[in-house]
């Protein structure tokens, strides 16, 4: 009998992951047809995201992070800073290691690009309070950290 059950469990966590992973797509598509619009490509939104206002990132350390190669990380930035969104500097300690931080006109983009992110998807406003907080909650736990 545990085998059964078992089964189930396995199949209603199949059935969830199916769902939240369609919800994510669903609303990943149009996160890019909004970056689109902003004339950003995946890759763009990709960097632009990970790239926070005020730190500098080492190339390296992003090409180890999107696990791929650092011409890969080259060829983004060099996109990102012929457009002005980025700039290239010197590692303040280490000047042979190059470092990537958001120039100004990038920081604004992406919070353009944020907003449209992380705006929730409409089909939350199907669920009841009680559900939202329910599902707050159950978040909080498969993702620690902010949420």
């Amino acid at each position: 009998m545990a085998e059964r059950g078992g089964n189930r469990t396995e199949r209603l966590r199949a059935d969830i992951w199916q769902a939240l992973y369609g919800l994510f797509m669903a609303e990943h598509e149009s996160h890019l047809e909004a970056a689109a619009e902003l004339d950003v490509t995946p890759g763009d939104l990709k960097t632009l995201i990970a790239l926070e206002p005020g730190r500098a990132d080492r190339m390296r350390d992003l090409a180890e992070k999107w696990r791929c190669d650092a011409s890969t990380v080259t060829w983004v930035v060099n996109r990102l800073e012929t457009r002005n969104l980025v700039e290239r500097r010197a590692h303040e300690s280490d000047r042979r290691v190059k470092v990537v931080v958001l120039s100004e006109r990038g920081v604004k983009l992406r919070t353009k690009l944020l907003e449209h992110v992380y705006r929730p998807p409409e089909v939350l406003a199907n669920l009841s309070a009680a559900e939202l907080q329910t599902l707050h909650e159950l978040v909080k736990r498969l993702c620690p950290g902010p949420a």
